[in-house]
């Protein structure tokens, strides 16, 4: 039996420390990106021109510094930040508040150029400067350590994240209380480092005080509410505690249908995070039905939801479904088919075709020799 190795195909992609999920945008509206990119084309040579003649203007630097990081010319922008941080320290010394906007911004571009170690350095400066200024407790510091946490689980240094989480969430709890949900970003990243650091019990209270948090303060019905959701049901389906992951799950899902509609693609994947709990759980029928929901909604095939519906037909016994499955999805365009094309195979032995099968596996170790040799 293979259904250990479904795949439960998270709403959240975003973001590397909580698992927010972000509505796609209308297809009919115009993307706003290109509208900026058009406005930032136009800016640059006039902001070049302006700060060739006023070489010292802090205004124009920094407007175009924000012009060049916008169209991802990071080195040109970092260079025109280091000088603005050199000019304002003349003119107030290291330590004076008024280098924090150009500090944060530096590291936000060594950030982007994966320069850690300064980026690490920049927001250390951040937090002594707005410590000494505003107060060890101030909210703003809230920020300020949660932007070096984040940094810090970037690189997967999740240990030393987890004192900068810990921190934001006592500033945040002494200036609003426990029960507002601007401390929630801040449960859920120290959340996803206990995560990766498999330290699932010390999660699970965050996650699900995250989840109170935003029931009470936007109600049963809300983005944020169906995200807190997904975040505690998925640490659940990492636990193999399946049965608590799938009323999550399945409020989630109601959620957004409400929310966005039933044919909505956040509904897609949605149906397919309950379905792979369905399956564990050997529920198969609701399972195989959520995945069929998943692809009409997408109106595309969707390897993920093909593999996965694949593997419930076969856990039925129902090979010869399984089997038109796997066609369609080895007909579909994936980063690396080569562990579809082996299960593939598997499948083909099983239903004593011996020579589709090893053609599958020879095409599984074709692929996987051309990955070695581009290494």
């Amino acid at each position: 039996m293979r259904l250990p190795t479904l795949l439960l195909s998270l709403l959240t992609v975003s973001a590397l420390f909580a698992q927010d999920k972000m509505l796609p945008m209308n297809r009919g509206m115009n993307p706003q990106p290109d509208v900026w990119d058009v406005r930032y084309r136009d800016l640059e040579p006039q902001l070049e021109r302006q700060l060739a003649e006023t070489p010292d203007s802090l205004q124009t630097m920094d407007e175009l510094a924000r012009v060049y990081r916008a169209q991802g010319k990071y080195d040109k922008a970092l260079e025109l930040y280091l000088r603005a941080l050199q000019l304002r320290e003349a003119a107030v010394g290291r330590f004076g508040f008024e280098l924090v906007p150009t500090l944060e911004n530096l590291a936000r571009i060594d950030q982007l150029l994966k320069k850690f170690p300064e980026a690490e350095g920049m927001l250390a400066r951040v937090i002594g400067i707005r410590e000494t200024v505003q107060g060890a407790e101030h909210a703003d510091l809230a920020t300020a350590y949660t932007s070096l946490g984040r940094l810090l689980f970037v690189q997967k240094k999740f240990q030393a994240a987890e004192p900068m989480y810990l921190r934001a969430i006592q500033i945040l709890e002494k200036n609003f209380g426990l029960t507002d949900p601007k401390i929630a970003p801040a449960l859920d990243s120290l959340a996803s480092a206990y995560r990766e650091e498999t330290k699932f019990a010390e999660a699970e209270p965050l996650l699900r005080h995250s989840l109170i948090v935003r029931d009470i303060a936007y109600g049963p019905v809300h983005p944020d509410v169906a995200n807190a959701l997904d975040n505690l049901a998925s640490l659940y389906y990492t636990e193999k505690r399946y049965t608590e992951a799938q009323p999550l799950y399945e409020r989630s899902l109601q959620i957004w249908i409400t929310l966005v509609g039933p044919d909505h693609s956040v509904v897609a994947t949605s149906l397919d995070n309950l379905a792979v709990v369905y399956a564990m759980l050997k529920k198969y029928p609701e399972a195989e039905q959520l995945y069929q929901r998943a692809l009409a909604i997408r109106d595309t095939e969707d390897a993920f939801s093909l593999h996965n519906m694949a593997l419930v037909d076969e856990a039925q016994n129902k090979d010869k479904d399984a089997d038109a499955l796997f066609k369609r999805l080895i007909a579909t365009p994936v980063k690396e088919p080569g562990p579809f094309l082996l299960e593939y195979a598997e499948l083909l032995g099983k239903m004593k075709r011996p020579v589709e099968a090893a053609k599958m596996k020879r095409q599984a170790d074709l692929l996987k020799d051309k990955a070695k040799s581009n290494k």
